[in-house]
């Protein structure tokens, strides 16, 4: 596994030229050895524990860290004018930087490579994030079809993934705008470019994931709505029940207090008398509840008002006069949110 990049024609590429590098990995252990500014040393100090990927100036150049959006994989940087220095222990940015050199990404000095890193660790993010979009659609549609429960492992799994997602972006937005805004000389004119593009492809990537995010948060909404309904049809279903057997206990709790000279005792028809009063009752309430709708258990809920009223009423979307009819899904009504951009994947 290579350990060291240098630049060819403008391109990045493996090993040394000439016993000089533009980018070059090393271990914890190999750069502590090193004379580290106060600040580099602070800031590897962060290495284990860091939750963020963040920068900070020194006096000849910057350092900081990159956390992977799980949070259990970060590789730290100390950036130059003559090289940038990688400190990893794994294999992230040796994955990485090798992806680069197939892709002949462009690069003019160490920020350049440092750039070219950052864009490859987003490489499958659109992918990612269409892919988490389709699990929740495909959620949203099990639960208005009511065939079967959603997997709310997979929903609190992809919630989490979003989290980390969020604080990675945000993250490397920071560290791409404060690379892109150096006037030190410590980035290229071409590289300062790319660093604006990468920050403009980590803008685009946000705004789709706080998109899903709100998407998921009426996935999940809407599936509590479906729990409450059956809640309610079974209370429903609870209730009819009591209502119609109130009034036959009632008529054996009477005729159970075994009085003397009670009604129709001493008659051989009473009886059949009591069972036919039994009857009528029970039909007539029947008809009543059925009259009324009160019978409808289980049926079909109105999903897209449903929508519409929540929409209306967290002020996302507001009805005007010659507007078009609410979606009838959630899917509808963020789909365009999730357009894949066709930019998502490419290097600026």
């Amino acid at each position: 596994m290579a350990r060291a990049w240098h630049i060819a024609n403008g391109h990045l590429a493996t090993g040394e030229k000439d016993g000089g590098h533009v980018a070059v990995l090393l271990r914890l252990e190999e750069v502590r050895a090193r004379r580290l500014s106060h600040t580099q040393r602070e800031v590897l100090e962060q290495l284990e524990h860091a939750a963020m990927p963040f920068l900070e100036r020194t006096s000849t150049g910057a350092a900081g860290l990159v956390v992977t959006p799980s949070g259990r994989r970060r590789f730290g940087f100390i950036l130059t004018h003559d090289e940038l220095v990688l400190i990893d222990d794994g294999d992230v940015c040796a994955t990485a930087l090798g992806r680069a050199v197939e892709d002949r990404a462009h690069v003019e000095g160490p920020a350049g490579a440092l750039c070219a890193l950052l864009r490859e660790l987003l490489r499958d993010h659109p992918a990612r994030l269409s892919r988490m979009r389709e699990d929740f659609e495909l959620m949203e549609q099990q639960v208005l079809e009511g065939r079967e429960h959603p997997d709310r492992r997979k929903m609190m799994a992809d919630s989490r993934r979003m989290l980390g997602l969020d604080t990675f972006y945000q993250g490397m937005s920071d560290l791409a705008s404060e690379l892109a805004e150096d006037d030190s000389g410590l980035v290229t004119p071409a590289d300062r470019a790319r660093l604006c593009s990468l920050e403009r492809l980590l803008g685009r990537l946000a705004t789709r994931l706080e998109s899903l995010q709100d998407y998921s948060l009426q996935v999940h909404s809407l599936y509590q709505e479906s729990i409450d309904v059956r809640q309610n049809n079974v209370m429903q279903w609870l209730t009819v029940v009591t209502t119609i057997v109130m009034p036959l206990t009632l008529v054996t709790g009477w005729y159970g207090m075994n009085f003397p000279h009670m009604a129709l005792f001493d008659v051989p028809w009473g009886y059949a008398a009591v069972i036919v009063v039994c009857v009528v009752i029970v039909a007539i309430e029947v008809a009543f509840f059925w009259h009324h709708g009160w019978l409808s258990f289980g049926g079909s809920v109105n999903w897209g008002r449903v929508i519409s009223l929540r929409e209306f009423g967290t002020g996302s979307t507001r009805r005007k006069s010659g507007a078009k009819p609410v979606p009838k899904t959630l899917r509808e009504i963020t789909r365009p949110q999730f357009a894949d951009r066709k930019g998502d994947g490419r290097r600026g």
